[in-house]
């Protein structure tokens, strides 16, 4: 993996490390570091931001694959039978109310360079 210096990096960056439960830009960073906070001793990572989507068809999928395991041969295709695409579009605007917020459903992956504390 590439590394870059957190002196190189534009202050819009985000930054964190492996089990961390925030992020924070190069100028926090050197910031926090230098009011004596103990973040050196992590492995710091350029991250990126993502959002998770449920995706009700998926889910369906997956619950009555499951399902199908105490059924009967053949059981599943009559239950996807019984789905119409108005049923997963109708569960997915209940779905996407439900996780409209940051709460669940944003997160951050540590994708980026290794940062080098400078």
């Amino acid at each position: 993996m590439s590394k870059v210096k957190l002196s190189e990096l534009p202050n819009d960056a985000l930054l964190s490390y492996e089990d961390a439960h925030f992020t924070v830009s190069p100028g926090e960073l050197r910031q926090r570091i230098e009011d004596g906070e103990d973040l050196v001793e992590h492995t710091w990572y350029v991250a990126s931001e993502q959002r998770w989507k449920p995706d009700a068809k998926q889910m369906l999928r997956e619950y009555i694959e499951i399902q199908y395991e105490e059924m009967y041969e053949d059981w599943d295709d009559r239950a996807y039978d019984c789905l119409k695409q108005e049923h997963y579009d109708r569960i997915q605007a209940v779905l996407d109310k439900a996780f409209s917020s940051d709460h669940a459903t944003k997160y951050w992956m540590l994708d980026g360079p290794e940062v080098i504390i400078d």
